[in-house]
């Protein structure tokens, strides 16, 4: 099955609400109960607010790109807003003031996190992204810098990721006429996320049983991806959730069952060979890892349920981030013909035509660079990162921000702050020439990764296989469009095209350029 035909366009799974004789008697309850709960939190000095409704609060006003709706009313109510979502109150920020307030003043206030139901159906919010702070999440963030992204691992890793991408550039070449770009970025970001977890292809990781339409580990990731981010009214309407009318709590156990099926044959062949080789042998890869922490970890129990969860957010983060990234910047290219020249220009300076870019000229390519971070300004591929909880009540800018309140950075609008940035809905690379300004969390105007506590840890191989990846694709080819480029958007939890990049691309290097591996 394609990639590109997993899903259909109106892939909203939105049903019917079924006959319930008592509904109106806890909606009834919940109407007599608002006025008491409102009087209560009137005590506190809550940031500014638009007016809401009863039960909804401000959902009406979100629309189908929140993103934009927050940033329309932050420009009348404030850089900090509190809003209700039904039954929740939550906190926006957009700007990078406040931005950094969250993320590093009050950070350690600011290092919970939400537990939405599809997190906790999946792999009950054992994973890295939805653990709360703690001894458990501790260890797995110190795992993954020590194990998986140090320097070391990546240095190993850096031969199979370079022939991998030598893999997608024959891939491209062998469709050039007609191009899906996506498909073939998550077909190269899945493999190269699976070789440093798994140590194997994705394409051979299939469940022997029958799980659903596909077997496959890529499908189920695609599966859980959209499911995340859905916007699930049972989250804000607690009356809503137990009727599941979006089918969220249906589908989210079909992709739990799927996950911990696939994972779990994958743990289970590990602990055989495991049992095989000589006790002394090293880690192979961070599946290893994984399971001698867990044989020899005692005060911070890890379960196959945690080491399936830890798999799942290592390739769901990989593999949609940076494809949305990857197929952003191709379609701002070309929209905007004399940047891709001058990038191309580049690359033939510094490069040449008889061989590929690697990462070690990276360095070397300051407008490259420059290109990818004006992308992530005005793409970011988590456009709201993950909602932040506040662990205890606290004052922000003299604001009460209870205690268990949910947090959104809103990062897509502080790449459009006028008060940050020149001409901000431009896309204009060279404004980052002269600038060292970077995306690892340090600057707030630009946090495609987060910052704090709470950052990416896959930053660093991330940021290089973007660069790795895009560099290459344009290096090798002439790009052209087949049709009107079309750059709608479409909200999710990853910021993405809503449809595809389709395009012609015709080789420009010699072909044996593409064909030795090394």
């Amino acid at each position: 099955m394609e990639l590109r035909h997993l899903f259909s366009p109106n892939d909203t799974c939105v049903y019917p609400l079924r006959p319930i004789s008592l509904a109106l008697l806890p909606l009834l309850l919940l109407c007599a109960l608002l006025p008491i709960f409102f009087l209560r939190r009137s005590r506190l000095r809550l940031p500014p607010s638009p007016p809401g409704l009863p039960i909804i609060g401000h959902l009406h006003l979100l629309g189908t790109k929140p993103h934009r709706s927050l940033w329309e009313l932050s420009k009348r109510y404030g850089p900090l807003m509190s809003l209700r979502f039904g039954s929740v109150p939550v906190i926006i920020a957009s700007s990078p003031a406040t931005a950094r307030l969250i993320l590093q003043k009050y950070d350690h206030i600011f290092a919970g996190r939400t537990r939405p139901a599809v997190a906790v159906q999946i792999h009950e919010c054992k994973s890295i992204v939805f653990s709360q702070p703690g001894p458990y999440l501790k260890l797995v963030r110190q795992l993954c810098f020590s194990e998986l992204f140090i320097n070391k691992r990546l240095e190993f890793s850096r031969s199979f990721i370079f022939n991998e991408v030598r893999h997608l550039l024959r891939e491209v070449a062998g469709s050039s006429d007609r191009v899906f770009v996506r498909e073939k970025l998550y077909e190269i970001t899945v493999s190269i996320i699976s070789r440093m977890t798994i140590g194997k292809n994705a394409k051979d990781v299939v469940s022997k049983v029958s799980i659903g339409a596909s077997n496959s580990l890529l499908a189920a990731l695609l599966e859980l991806i959209h499911l995340v981010g859905v916007f699930n009214v049972g989250d804000y309407i607690p009356l809503l959730g137990w009727m599941d009318f979006q089918g969220m709590s249906r589908r989210s156990k079909t992709v739990s069952q799927k996950l911990r099926t696939i994972f779990g044959e994958v743990i289970d062949e590990r602990r055989n060979e495991r049992q095989k080789r000589d006790g002394e042998t090293a880690d192979a890869d961070f599946l290893d890892v994984l399971l001698t922490t867990s044989s020899r970890q005692t005060e911070v129990p890890i379960t196959d349920l945690h080491i399936t969860a830890v798999m799942a957010d290592l390739f769901g983060a990989g593999i949609d981030t940076s494809t949305a990234t990857i197929e952003w910047a191709l379609a701002e290219l070309l929209g905007h013909p004399h940047i891709l020249k001058k990038l191309q220009d580049e690359l033939s300076s510094v490069v040449g035509s008889t061989r590929l870019v690697q990462e070690s000229d990276v360095e070397n390519l300051p407008y490259l660079r420059a290109v990818v971070k004006e992308t992530m300004r005005l793409h970011p591929a988590v456009p709201l990162l993950l909602p932040h909880a506040a662990r205890q009540q606290c004052q922000v800018n003299e604001y009460d921000i209870p205690s268990g309140t949910p947090v959104y950075v809103n990062v897509w609008a502080i790449g459009r702050d006028p008060n940050a940035w020149e001409n901000p809905l431009k896309f204009h690379p060279e404004r980052f020439l002269d600038s060292k300004m970077d995306v690892r969390g340090h600057h707030f105007e630009l946090l495609p990764f987060g910052s704090g506590r709470r950052g990416c840890p896959g930053l660093a191989l991330g940021i290089s296989n973007v660069h790795l990846m895009l560099a290459n694709l344009v290096h090798v080819f002439e790009w052209a469009t087949l049709t009107e480029l079309d750059m709608t958007e479409k909200f999710g939890v990853v910021y993405a095209l809503a449809n595809p990049l389709v395009a012609k691309a015709e080789l420009k290097v010699p072909k044996q350029v593409i064909e030795t591996e090394i």
